[in-house]
C-alpha cells in the first residue's frame, strides 16, 4: 500500500464566501484534515455562482485561503440558470474540469451533497481508476418533476467506492431509493464549531451567564432562530406558533431570525409589521461566523421547524454553545436530537406552542436543558473526530495517482 499523504478534493457547487451547512462541513473537515500527517493538501472543486444559482463572473479561477484550502472555480455557460433546482443547471466546460482535476493531482475525491451531478460525473469520468471516491448524498423524498435524479444518484452510489450517509435515517433513504450497495453504506454524522467560555469545571453555558443575576426578567429572553429564509425552514409557521404561545410568556422575548433571504423575507416583514412585531422580531439578515456565534451564546433558547432536517447542524451549534433547542420531528431529528433537546410531533401547533411557552417561562428547566444539549454536543459531536472517521474511510485500497 501507498502510505504517502492523501490529497484530498471535495466537490460542492458552492463554496467561500457561501458557507451553508455543507460548505461549513467542508471547511471543518478540511481544517481537521489539514493538522493530520495522513493528508498532504485539501483543495475544493467548485462553481463560479453564489447561491443560488447567482453567475459571479469576477471570482477568481483558483484561490488558495489563509488556512491553506486550495479553491477552484468553475465557470458555467449560459450564466444565467434556469430555476428549476438549488444547483446551477448550466453546462461546464469537461476539459477544465480534468485541467483542474491533474493540478491538484487528488488520492481522493469527495461528493458532498448530491445534485452536482455534472461536476461528480465528469469527475468520475476523469479519474475512475486514479482517486478513491466517497460520496456523502443528503437525501431527500423527490417530488416527480425531479425523477431524473434518482438514477444519477443511484448511478453515483454504484461508481462511488465508499457511500456514507449522515444518519441512520438517511442511510436507509439512500438504499431505498438509490439501491445503494449495503457493504459500501456506512454512516458518518457532522460535526459542530463550538466557542464556548470553559471554567474550572468545564464548560460553562454563556446564557448562564446572561441571564443570571437581579434583573434577569427583565431582560428579553433570546430566542433564535437560524436558518436561510424561505418556506424549507418554516420561519413563518414559527412566527404563528410565537404568537399563539405569547399570550403565555411572562417575561419579555424577542425573537431572533438569522439567515440570507431565499424569497422568505418578504412575508415575514409582512407578517411583522401586521401583528405589530417590530422590535421584538428581528431579522438579522446572512452574518458572519463570528456574529452567528455570538447570537448563539446569547441566545437562551433554539428553535427550528423545517421542513426536512437531513442532519441539523445549527442545532448542534446551538447546543454546544449551551443552549437549549425546541424542534420537531422531521428527518433524523429525534435520532440526533437525544439530549437537550425537546422534540415535538410534526407540524404540532399546539405542542410547539405550548412547549415554547413552558421553556421561555421555567428558567430552571431551560437552564438545566441548556447543560444537558452542551454536555451531549461536546461529548458526541466534534470535527476531530468526524474527520478520524473519515481519513479511515479514504485510506483503505488506495491507488497511486
Amino acid at each position: 500500500m501507498d502510505n504517502r499523504p492523501l490529497r484530498v478534493l471535495f466537490l460542492t457547487p458552492y463554496f467561500r464566501p457561501y458557507l451553508g451547512g455543507i460548505e461549513r462541513a467542508i471547511e471543518q473537515l478540511s481544517f481537521q484534515m489539514q493538522q493530520s500527517d495522513a493528508v498532504e493538501a485539501v483543495g475544493v472543486l467548485t462553481t463560479k455562482y453564489s447561491f443560488p444559482r447567482h453567475a459571479e463572473p469576477t471570482w477568481d479561477d483558483r484561490e488558495t485561503t489563509p488556512e491553506g484550502i486550495s479553491i477552484y472555480r468553475l465557470s458555467g455557460f449560459p450564466r444565467w440558470s434556469i430555476p428549476l433546482y438549488s444547483v446551477p443547471l448550466v453546462w461546464f466546460s469537461p476539459l477544465r474540469l480534468k485541467k483542474y482535476l491533474d493540478e491538484f493531482r487528488p488520492d481522493v475525491i469527495h461528493f458532498v451533497g448530491d445534485g452536482w451531478f455534472w461536476g461528480h460525473c465528469w469527475a468520475w469520468f476523469w479519474y475512475r481508476g486514479r482517486a478513491r471516491f466517497v460520496f456523502t448524498p443528503s437525501y431527500h423524498t423527490l417530488p416527480p418533476s425531479r425523477w431524473w435524479l434518482k438514477p444519477i444518484n443511484a448511478f453515483l452510489c454504484h461508481v462511488a467506492d465508499r457511500v456514507v450517509a449522515l444518519t441512520g435515517h438517511e442511510a436507509e433513504g439512500v438504499r431505498r431509493a438509490y439501491l445503494a450497495p449495503k457493504d459500501k453504506l456506512g454512516i458518518i454524522g457532522w460535526g459542530a464549531s463550538f466557542d464556548v467560555k470553559c471554567g474550572q469545571s468545564g464548560p460553562v453555558p454563556e446564557q448562564d451567564q446572561h441571564q443570571l443575576g437581579e434583573d434577569q426578567d427583565a431582560k428579553p429572553l433570546t430566542v433564535l432562530c437560524v436558518g436561510r429564509l424561505g418556506r424549507h425552514k418554516g420561519q413563518l409557521w414559527l412566527l404563528e406558533t410565537y404568537l399563539q404561545a405569547r399570550a403565555e410568556f411572562k417575561r419579555p422575548v424577542r425573537l431572533v431570525l438569522v439567515g440570507r433571504d431565499e424569497g422568505g423575507s418578504a412575508d415575514i416583514e409582512g407578517f411583522i409589521a401586521q401583528h405589530q412585531l417590530q422590535g421584538e422580531v428581528i431579522v438579522t439578515g446572512e452574518v458572519s461566523d463570528a456574529e452567528l456565534s455570538e447570537w448563539y451564546a446569547e441566545a437562551g433558547l433554539f428553535v427550528l421547524f423545517s421542513h426536512y432536517e437531513a442532519f441539523g447542524l445549527v442545532f448542534l451549534e446551538a447546543m454546544g454553545h449551551g443552549t437549549p433547542v425546541l424542534t420537531h420531528d422531521v428527518g433524523a431529528n429525534r435520532e440526533v436530537l437525544k439530549q437537550g433537546a425537546v422534540v415535538v410531533p410534526r407540524f404540532d401547533r399546539e405542542a410547539a406552542a405550548g412547549e415554547l411557552a413552558r421553556l421561555v417561562n421555567d428558567d430552571a428547566d431551560r437552564r438545566e436543558l441548556g447543560q444537558k444539549a452542551q454536555r451531549y454536543a461536546l461529548s458526541e459531536f466534534t470535527w476531530p473526530a468526524v474527520a478520524e472517521k473519515y481519513l479511515e474511510v479514504y485510506q483503505p485500497t488506495r491507488t497511486a495517482a
